[in-house]
Formats: C-alpha cells, sequence, structure tokens
C-alpha cells in the first residue's frame, strides 16, 4: 500500500478533538455559491528530455535508477536534438543495460550542473546567539548556525557544449541546497523559513540574492516554480514571497530591493489572478447580534482563488499523458492502480490523456482529467475528483486507513474548494503589497495601493462568508460543487489567525487559540496536520516543522489579540505560542542529538549509533501514540532540513528569554560536566514551579 500512497497528498482530514465542534453539531450553513470558471489554461512544460517524451517515459520506466529525479538532474553531453536523434535509434523495447549505456553516453551525472560556494558574508559569531546563556540551547544554536557553510550553492553549466542543457533554472545568485540528497536546487515556500534563519544568522547578503532567485523566476515566467529545476516550471507551491520581501525588509530597510521587486510580486499576484481565481456569486449575509438574527442582504459576486488550474487545456488533450517528472514512475503505477471500485485507467484513462498535476499547495495535491469521460467509464469529475466521505475509524482515531479509504484517484479537488490556507496567504500579501507601495510611493496617496487593499478586504469578506462558520469560531474549506464548508479540519484551518489577525472576529481568535493549545497537550512532541493515520507523509504521525512555525505564529497574534481577556476560560491558553516554540525546538534537538550532534565541553555524543559528527536537521519527524516525538538515530535520513534549521534559529532569537534547556523523551543528555547538569536540573525545577 505505502508504495502507491507515499506521495505527499493533500488531505484534509478531520481531528474528533473535544474541543472542536463536530460536522453534526454545527448548525450554521454557510451560503451557496454559484462558480464562473475564469482561470486560463494551465501551462505545461515541454521539454523532450526533462518534461516529457518517450525518452523520459523509457528511462523513469526502466528502472535505470532508483530515485527518478536522478535522471532529470543529468545534464547533457551533447545537444538535445542529437540526444533525441540517438534514442529514435534504440529500440523499442530496450533492455535496462541499453538505457543505463544509453545515459552514460549521453548524460553527465546528476548534479554536475552544481558546486559548493562559500558564503561571502560568513561571520562565525551570529547575532541571535546574543542573550542566550545556556551552553546547551547555546552550542545548539551555534551548530544550526554552521550548517550553512555546507549548503551554499550557485549554478556552473560553463563545461557544457554549444547546443547542451542543464534541466538546473538560470539564476545567477547563491541558493540554499535544501538538504536531502536529490534535491540540488531551491525549493519555492522552503525558501521563505530558509531566509527566516539567514537573517537571524546576520547573513543579509546570502538572504538578498535567496530572494532575488525568486524573483528572476518571476521575471523568466510569470511566476515562482515550485523548485529551481525545468520541470517545476508548470506548478508553484504557497506564495510566499511577499511576506519574505517584507521580512526582508524589516530586517535590512533595503529600500532599493524592495523598489526592484515590488513589479515582480504585482506580477506572482497577477498570475494567481489569471490561473487560479474563479467568480462565486451567492447571497452576502449579515448577522445583527442585538436580534440574534442573519439578514440576507444582497447578492455579490466575488474573485476568490483555488490551488488547482483549468485543467481543459489543448495542450493537455494532445497529450498521452503528463506525470511528475521526478515522480514518474510512481504517478504512473497510482494512475494505473485502481484499488475499489470500477478500474479508472482501464475504462476511462486509457481511451483519453492522463494529467498528473502536482500544483500549488501546502504540499503537492494529484489531478487527473479526462476529455473522454463523459461517455466512457465513471465521470472523473462527478464520481472520482469529488472528495468522497471517508469512514473514519470511530472507535480508534489513530488506527491506519484502509486501502480502499485511500487509495482512489483524485481523493481532494483542488480545483473546486476555496482553500483557507492559500486564500489567507493571498490576502497576506496583497496587503503586504501595498503597504509596500505606498512606502516606494514616500505614502504619497495612490490608486495603485488602494486597489490591492480592497481587493485584500473583499478576500476577506468571501473569506468570512463561505469558510467562516461564526457558530464554532472555526474555519473550514469551502467546497464549490457541494455548495458547503467541508466536514473535515486541518491545522491549515489556522492560518488566518497568522495572516488575518486583528480582521477576525474575536469569536475565532479565542477558539483558535483555545484548539492550539489542547491540540499541544494532546500532541507535546509537535501538532500534526491532521488526526489519522493514513500514511501519507503530512499526516498523523509525521510532523512538519512549517505548520509548528504556522501554529506559533497563530497561537501569537491570537493572543496579542485578545490582550487583557483572562477570563477564566481562556486565561490558562496564554503562553500557549512559547509552549509550541519550546516543544518544537526539542523535537528538532532531540533528533539533532540523537543523529550525532555534540558540543564540545558540554555535551556528549548520544551514542554508537550516531554516524554523524555534527547531527542532522531532519525535514520530518514522527511523534509516537503518547503524542511524544520518536527521535531519530539514523544521520543518513533523508528530508528537506533547511527549513528545519532556519525555523529553529528563528525560534531561538524569538523567545531566547522564555525557554529552557531541550528535555528529550526516554533520552539522557550525556553532559560533559557536573555544572551542566545541576544548570539543567535547576532549570527544570524552576520550569516545573512555574506551571
Amino acid at each position: 500500500m505505502r508504495l502507491f500512497c507515499k506521495l505527499h497528498i493533500l488531505v484534509m482530514s478531520a481531528w474528533a478533538l473535544a474541543s472542536v465542534t463536530t460536522a453534526a453539531d454545527q448548525i450554521y450553513s454557510p451560503p451557496r455559491a454559484a462558480v464562473k470558471d475564469t482561470r486560463s489554461p494551465q501551462k505545461v512544460c515541454e521539454h523532450p528530455i526533462y518534461c516529457d517524451g518517450p525518452i523520459l517515459r523509457a528511462i523513469q520506466l526502466g528502472g535505470v535508477f532508483d530515485s527518478d529525479k536522478t535522471f532529470i538532474d543529468m545534464p547533457t553531453r551533447k545537444p538535445v536534438s542529437d540526444i533525441v536523434h540517438a534514442f529514435g535509434k534504440l529500440p523499442l523495447n530496450a533492455t535496462r543495460g541499453q538505457l543505463s549505456a544509453f545515459v552514460h553516453d549521453n548524460f553527465y551525472p546528476a548534479g554536475s550542473d552544481v558546486v559548493e560556494v562559500e558564503l561571502e558574508d560568513w561571520n562565525d559569531d551570529p547575532p541571535f546567539l546574543k542573550g542566550i546563556v545556556d551552553p546547551v540551547l547555546r552550542g545548539y544554536g551555534l551548530s544550526l548556525h554552521n550548517q550553512w557553510k555546507t549548503l551554499g550553492r550557485k549554478r556552473d553549466t560553463s563545461f557544457l557544449c554549444a547546443g547542451c542543457e542543464s534541466s538546473l533554472l538560470p539564476v545567477n545568485h547563491t541558493f540554499i541546497a535544501s538538504g536531502s540528497k536529490t534535491t540540488r536546487e531551491f525549493r519555492y515556500w522552503n525558501t521563505y523559513y530558509v531566509e527566516l534563519g539567514l537573517l537571524q544568522s546576520g547573513l543579509y547578503k546570502t538572504a538578498r540574492g535567496v530572494l532575488q532567485n525568486l524573483l528572476d523566476t518571476i521575471a523568466l515566467y510569470g511566476f515562482v516554480p515550485s523548485g529551481g529545476r525545468i520541470y517545476y516550471t508548470d506548478r508553484t507551491e504557497p506564495p510566499l514571497l511577499a511576506l519574505m520581501v517584507k521580512t526582508y525588509f524589516e530586517a535590512t530597510q533595503d529600500l532599493d530591493f524592495v523598489t526592484a521587486a515590488l513589479p515582480l510580486l504585482k506580477r506572482e499576484l497577477a498570475y494567481w489572478d489569471e490561473y487560479r481565481s474563479v467568480n462565486v456569486t451567492y447571497t452576502r449575509n449579515t448577522t445583527d447580534a442585538s436580534l440574534g438574527k442573519r439578514d440576507h442582504i444582497e447578492v455579490v459576486t466575488s474573485k476568490t482563488t483555488t490551488f488547482g488550474p483549468n485543467l481543459f487545456s489543448t495542450a493537455i488533450f494532445n497529450r498521452y499523458a503528463y506525470l511528475r517528472p521526478e515522480t514518474y514512475s510512481s504517478d504512473y503505477t497510482i494512475a494505473k492502480t485502481s484499488f475499489s471500485g470500477p478500474s479508472l485507467f482501464s475504462t476511462a484513462l486509457s481511451y483519453g490523456s492522463l494529467y498528473a498535476a502536482t500544483e500549488s499547495g501546502t504540499f503537492p495535491s494529484i489531478q487527473y482529467a479526462n476529455r473522454y469521460t463523459a461517455t466512457i467509464g465513471p465521470s472523473l469529475f462527478s464520481t472520482a475528483l469529488n472528495r468522497r466521505q471517508l469512514n473514519l475509524p470511530e472507535d480508534n482515531p489513530f488506527a491506519a486507513f484502509t486501502k480502499d479509504q485511500l487509495c482512489v484517484l483524485g481523493s481532494v479537488n483542488i480545483n473546486s474548494t476555496i482553500p483557507v490556507n492559500l486564500n489567507s496567504i493571498l490576502y497576506q500579501a496583497e496587503i503586504i503589497v501595498a503597504n509596500l507601495t505606498s512606502i516606494v510611493n514616500r505614502y504619497e496617496v495612490d490608486g495603485e495601493s488602494d486597489m490591492y487593499r480592497k481587493r485584500a478586504e473583499e478576500r476577506l469578506k468571501t473569506m468570512l462568508d463561505l469558510t467562516y462558520n461564526p457558530d464554532t469560531g472555526l474555519f473550514a474549506d469551502y467546497n464549490l460543487g457541494l455548495g458547503q464548508q467541508s466536514d473535515v479540519w486541518s491545522v491549515n484551518s489556522l492560518w488566518p489567525s497568522w495572516a488575518i489577525g486583528n480582521a477576525l472576529p474575536a469569536n475565532h481568535k479565542k477558539r483558535a487559540l483555545e484548539n492550539i493549545a489542547q491540540l499541544h497537550d494532546k500532541f507535546p512532541g509537535g501538532l500534526p496536520n491532521t488526526y489519522y493515520n493514513t500514511s501519507l507523509s503530512w499526516d498523523y504521525p509525521n510532523i512538519k516543522p512549517p505548520l509548528q512555525h504556522m501554529a506559533i505564529r497563530s497561537a501569537d497574534a491570537a493572543e496579542k489579540s485578545l490582550g487583557s481577556d483572562n477570563s477564566t476560560v481562556y486565561a490558562p491558553y496564554k503562553g500557549t505560542a512559547a509552549k509550541i516554540a519550546q516543544s518544537t525546538i526539542e523535537t528538532a534537538f532531540c533528533n539533532w542529538y540523537t543523529t550525532g550532534g555534540s558540543i564540545p565541553g558540554v555535551l556528549n555524543s548520544y551514542g554508537s549509533n550516531s554516524k554523524s559528527s555534527s547531527g542532522v536537521s531532519l525535514g520530518s519527524f514522527t511523534i509516537g501514540p503518547d503524542g511524544n516525538v520518536v527521535t531519530e538515530t539514523n544521520a543518513e535520513s533523508q528530508g528537506d532540513f533547511t527549513w528545519t534549521t532556519g525555523i529553529t534559529i528563528w525560534l531561538l532569537n524569538q523567545y531566547k528569554s522564555q525557554l529552557r534547556i531541550p528535555s528529550c523523551p526516554n533520552i539522557k543528555l550525556n553532559l560533559v560536566n557536573k555544572v551542566c547538569k545541576k544548570r539543567t536540573r535547576s532549570v527544570r525545577r524552576s520550569h516545573s514551579l512555574n506551571k
């Protein structure tokens, strides 16, 4: 089952927490919205080697490499036209050996186009360490800072012949490798968390170059691709670049950079408007608090945004299939496999074209479209692509789902869903662009700033109308096809608390803080995106640092907006952001320690299982049934650890005065001397007295 399901599919499962009102108790029904699809057809990458075509298909399905990403990261030794011609001479059923020889003759090793570089602005004494006096936390922070030295990369294609090509995008500045062995380029939303750490480390020039690379891709493609390779240029990720520019400006006051970046930020917003937005028409409601009733006041048409593209594209119809090049073989397997009901592949997809779009989302999602489904086989759009009701295990919410419950093509319909997290991020981006426009224009009255603010205000109104439940004080994604809010909930639905802040109803702030606090009590090792064990990467028991960061920012914003509200109900939840910050640092620290982390003169290594002398920052963590982190001892574990490094450095700086020495479940820290041990005991005793 894991072979077919181990893709980062966005599955919005529910928590059966007592603090979250169940669907049956949610009396409120949002307006039913009529939809007009205004999205332009999705553009696709058509490179004959790195994106699509018989060469890619043969190599990826021929078992030449263990990882599909290896081949598409190999620069060509010969002009592409010559390679296409040479491939045409191979037999139709070429053996693995013949394919391997073909690759060896025509391609350089994977990653030959990337070179390690020193960071020009490197410093040995990062500013975030000031004020951190505990030797364990200070030593850990310095170890994280030193990781940047090994992660600087630049593009080098100077060795390529005329007509030879690389899949690496032509970026001109140093970028930070994400950390995993197979990731040899930047990744879009990962860069935000990298930037957080770089700025706290005082690496301002490197941070500027990292952002400039993203801006340069907008100039080339009109948006930021998911990653720095050509096969990512038909998809994007959550549009956090405006937030990155704002964060950089706040740290540096570099107005020249903002002035140059602003037109490109506006172009990215225009991309989301053209390729991802739909018009929804519905009756807007208002609530009269004094009368306790809701009145219909007006019929409005508003533009809102989905993660999915317009799939009905001529480019799609004229192709046999489009599968993600970097996960080609696993996508192909899923496309040909049906675990329940009629075989979608044999009855429908084999007669038409298959499009697997890993479009933007908090994580990639798969969408399948077929122009023949109206007459042949089951209708993918009315049946498979509409998210079906899952039979959730009532007796044991931690029980793994069965393959029949999970592995169905199109289990998530990103095309017909208004996602809370995406629209919160876009609201934030529109406000940032409006504010930066005012700053660049020296705060003179200008219509452009007002335009972006009005767009943000209208987006917020639509979110409150369609995705907010005033009875529960919670947000949920809105299903455009069904005309109702999703009956399942994810921690991503807390994103408005951070992005929108004071513009949200007080009821939401209180309920959001309450839910975050109770989730932390239940899962002290980290908040899972969902409550259910689906075997998928973004569900329980997997923990992702970016979502911990979002929860901390959301809790902090909710606490600040509640101000002096010390009611009996909500007073116990004050300080939730700091508690999650502490547990997030502990989760990262414990895995760093058990994979070889040590601090000279302070902390000895964990044991003989550690194969690294410095420890690693894993990109994903696991929690056990008790909610505590399960520590990893394999230093070779892969993961995009730069987001963990960046987030942890940011937390160390942000919460330095509130942090205590990390405590690892079932693991004793091998401290070097008694002074450290006494300090550990005193800090823990002090912490227990403050509870």
